[in-house]
């Protein structure tokens, strides 16, 4: 999955827990859960602030007017947080069971952990192809407004899809990419690409300049960034 895709689904999860925290804040009669469900909600509300504004911005992600929703979303998930918060503390000095079980540690580390693992699970994934790979090119699909931005990490013995770095026709993606490699400078004036079944040629001004043997064909894709090991 990638980093863009989980990016998305995370604003869904948090949505969800936001609902989920505020049902239990209403239902919960424990002093020791209390404390849970603050913190679990305080920590949620950054978690929003990082998915939507932070990681598509230093990850050069490429997300278009669809994040506007997604900025909706989770402001409705901060607000129900919020709303947690203050359901919380002023139920808070009226409680007198102080149940210390395992199960509300359990359930806020679950909730806590798995957003980090599911984006270090797809991070890692993509920088492990980018770093590993030989070629990358950076390609785009439609016009104007309705363009998108994406790469592929091609070497030898794979060809991944890969979103870290696609931005703006891949204009940060050196960023995020190891030293060894070299951009190409690509122009559709003098260079164009061949894709068959067993590699990848580019030429300029008809010559050949860089060839990699593939073992998965990609699509072929209107390349705006070609970044390459020598």
């Amino acid at each position: 999955m990638l980093v863009k895709d989980v990016i998305y689904i995370l604003c869904f999860f948090i949505f969800t827990v936001s609902i989920l925290n505020l049902i239990y804040s209403i239902k919960n009669k424990n002093k020791n859960s209390s404390k849970y469900i603050i913190l679990l909600s305080i920590i949620f509300i950054l978690y929003s602030i990082i998915d939507v504004l932070i990681l598509p911005n230093i990850l050069d992600l490429d997300v278009g007017f669809e994040l506007l929703l997604f900025y909706g979303i989770l402001i409705i998930a901060g607000v129900l947080f919020i709303i947690s918060i203050i359901v919380v503390s002023t139920k808070i000095k009226k409680l007198n069971t102080i149940e210390k079980t395992l199960k509300p540690n359990i359930v806020f580390t679950f909730f806590v952990l798995l957003p980090i693992l599911m984006f270090c699970f797809s991070y890692f994934r993509e920088m492990y192809y980018i770093n590993n790979s030989k070629l990358i090119l950076i390609c785009s699909s439609g016009d104007g407004f309705n363009e998108k931005d994406y790469g592929y990490a091609i070497s030898n013995d794979y060809s991944k899809t890969i979103s870290v770095g696609a931005d703006f026709r891949g204009y940060a993606m050196e960023r995020h990419l190891p030293s060894s490699f070299h951009e190409l400078k690509y122009t559709w004036r003098t260079d164009k690409i061949e894709i068959t079944d067993d590699n990848i040629t580019i030429f300029r001004n008809d010559k050949i300049i860089y060839k990699i043997d593939v073992a998965k064909q990609i699509s072929y894709c209107k390349v705006e960034e070609v970044f390459y090991k020598q």
